[in-house]
């Protein structure tokens, strides 16, 4: 009888880390998600009135590409809100104009992605990978009007590079 209760116990303990050692090379883990980073830059009134009216936010996505967007805290209804990312900054501005698009207004606060998983650009004709990296080393900065013909800056704010300026 006790020959059994001692082979109960070895059979036992070795189940037992049988067990352990199977759970422990268990597959089953979910695949570690990578950081990934976002930047907001603030836009305000004007060059001169520091009340925030709004944001451009940076972000990255899990498979390096990025996306950019504007939000404005308010907008008007029915009104297209012209925006442009200018290079340079706001204090010393370049000729290039590096996007120009418009937000439509919805009488409240309005979004518009600018860039939506990008992972390339062309430059001078030739396809370059872009990634979070290469974002943050454009010096730029963005101006938001009232509507299209109508010379009244609603938000502008310096982005990317610009904003360490």
């Amino acid at each position: 009888m006790l020959t059994i209760k001692k082979h109960a116990l070895k059979v036992g303990a070795l189940a037992l880390a049988m067990g352990i050692t199977f759970a422990a090379c268990s597959d089953d883990d979910d695949p570690a998600t990578p950081n990934t980073r976002s930047k907001e830059y603030k836009l305000t009134k004007s060059a001169t009135d520091a009340t925030q009216v709004g944001t451009v936010k940076l972000t990255e996505n899990a498979d390096s590409s990025v996306n950019l967007s504007i939000t404005l805290k308010a907008s008007t209804k029915d009104t297209k809100h012209p925006f442009f990312l200018i290079g340079g900054s706001v204090a010393s501005p370049t000729i290039d104009t590096l996007l120009k698009d418009t937000i439509p207004g919805n009488g409240a606060e309005a979004t518009k992605v600018i860039w939506n998983k990008v992972k390339t650009v062309v430059v001078n004709g030739q396809t370059r990978k872009f990634n979070y990296d290469s974002a943050v080393k454009i010096s730029a900065f963005s101006k938001v009007y009232f509507k299209a013909g109508k010379d009244s800056v609603i938000a502008i704010g310096n982005i990317l590079k610009s904003s360490a300026q």
